[in-house]
């Protein structure tokens, strides 16, 4: 496979809009879309700013806003193939010249690097929104500033690092409702709902010193990465995973639809 066919496309995926199904039955524009996502910016920075003003906003609890981020993976892994049928474009897509395994790993990658970018763009908004109160308010200083970067970047590159499994499992759940095995969609959706609420109840088990596994508290490790040894093992065994799941979900794609 020539790279220049490969890097058409990734930059293809990446200039791909929305679901035109779901824009039409939503009559809601994307102006007013970016409207109500500032608004509801703007009342989380101004309700983190009011207690933080009155000295009782814990840094740390700030990163409670990211907590969404392995679902929002998931569902951006299951949009990537679930658009083609909501366009109507899965008959092109299916018929382009490539080997299935490589249209699944195109949308895998751009959907992994969509995800960093998210990554990126909310720790650098949430590290200067922080030092902004540091330089403003007497209660936070620097100190406080660094200490909420590193928490920061333990949790953060917890989700990076585990995202390529959950977005190659949102893909397989959005192959599977169009492949001959669609009847186990909904145990496949049990299943994972299921598997990422059980990690949030027993992450202090998982990652000990990091959370404290309880709905309210964070206890994030102000050291660089206090995770022990298994955690990088977990995460090889995790993208080993991907590959096996994303080779299944061409299979499927391959052989096993159901049009």
């Amino acid at each position: 496979m020539d790279s220049a066919v490969f890097r058409n496309l990734v930059r293809h995926e990446f200039k791909r809009k929305g679901s035109w199904r779901r824009q039409s039955r939503s009559h809601i524009t994307k102006g007013w879309w970016m409207v109500y996502s500032l608004l509801v910016l703007i009342s989380l920075v101004g309700t983190a700013t009011y207690f933080a003003i009155n000295n009782s906003l814990q840094l740390d609890s700030i990163w409670f806003v990211t907590m969404g981020f392995p679902y929002m993976v998931f569902f951006l892994g299951l949009n990537a193939v679930k658009r083609e049928w909501e366009n109507d474009t899965y008959g092109w897509w299916l018929t382009m010249p490539y080997p299935r395994k490589l249209l699944i790993s195109t949308k895998w990658l751009v959907v992994w690097l969509k995800i960093w970018v998210g990554i990126v763009f909310a720790f650098v908004i949430a590290s200067v929104y922080v030092l902004i109160l540091s330089l403003t308010l007497p209660y936070y200083s620097l100190d406080s500033v660094v200490s909420f970067m590193i928490a920061g970047v333990n949790w953060l590159s917890l989700v990076a690092g585990l995202s390529p499994l959950i977005i190659a499992l949102g893909i397989l759940t959005a192959t599977v409702q169009k492949s001959i095995l669609r009847p186990i969609s909904p145990v496949l959706w049990i299943v994972f709902m299921t598997g990422f609420s059980l990690i949030y109840q027993t992450s202090d088990r998982i990652f000990p010193g990091y959370m404290d596994g309880s709905e309210t508290t964070l206890n994030i490790s102000h050291a660089w990465f206090p995770f022990s040894w298994e955690l990088p093992v977990i995460m090889g065994l995790s993208w080993i995973l991907t590959y096996v799941v994303l080779r299944f979900a061409a299979h499927l794609l391959e052989k096993k639809l159901d049009l």
